[in-house]
């Protein structure tokens, strides 16, 4: 009996576009949207004091993703992004290997709110959505009482 370990293959990440997204539509009428996002980790030295490190993902995303990143995310924008990592290899001009680690995004929630509305964006699918944002301003609900 071959006992493998399974092969997964899946990032779950936040962080804010580090610029514009770079969309473009392909020969074949397929959307593409390249982006950035900064993802800011926050952790005590040895000496106790807060440090921060920020890791830059490159991500790419496809078809009606990459139209609605185009549509609603500028730099500065937070978002949520679920997908996998993908490793490309490549000659330059000159003919030096390069090589490149990415996140093919399958799903991309917008965290920022728009307007009046103080729903979260879950565009990936084609449509905004999510749940409601609990009111900061409602003297009814403490802090504390927030379950998580």
């Amino acid at each position: 009996m071959d006992l493998r370990m399974p092969s997964i293959n899946k990032v779950i990440i936040t962080g804010n576009l580090v610029r514009d997204p770079d969309t473009r539509i392909l020969e074949n009428g397929t959307h593409l949207a390249k982006m950035s996002i900064a993802n800011n980790q926050r952790y005590r030295d040895r000496s106790g004091e807060w440090q921060e490190k920020t890791c830059y993902v490159n991500i790419v995303a496809w078809r009606k993703t990459a139209e609605l990143v185009s549509e609603y995310c500028r730099k500065g924008s937070p978002v949520l992004v679920e997908g996998e990592l993908v490793y490309t290899t490549w000659e330059d001009r000159d003919g030096s290997k390069r090589s490149r680690l990415e996140v093919n995004a399958r799903r991309i929630q917008f965290l920022e709110k728009k307007g009046q509305d103080t729903s979260y964006g879950d565009y990936a699918d084609g449509g905004p959505g999510g749940e409601p944002e609990p009111d900061d301003s409602d003297p009814g609900m403490p802090d504390d009482d927030i379950p998580f």
